[in-house]
């Protein structure tokens, strides 16, 4: 399922990610590219990151990120 519309990254993407050692928001969208746009993404991102680790991500983990800027990829 698509998780982050706007770069079209979807939840085994995130999942992959924060397998291969992703285990904040920041991490997650610096390998995907998922909550760089938007941010509305970024609830269900975070609540991936829980899942899948098992445990509350820190409160510094969820704190917004930059929106893309124009020309950034």
């Amino acid at each position: 399922m698509y998780v982050c519309l706007c770069r079209a990254v979807t939840d085994r993407e995130i999942l992959r990610a924060v397998d291969e050692g992703a285990q904040t928001l920041r991490l997650v969208a610096r390998r995907s590219g998922a909550g760089t746009a938007c941010g509305g993404c970024r609830p269900a991102i975070v609540a991936l990151i829980r899942a899948r680790l098992g445990r509350a991500a820190d409160e510094a983990d969820v704190i917004p990120l930059e929106p893309a800027r124009e020309g950034d990829s």
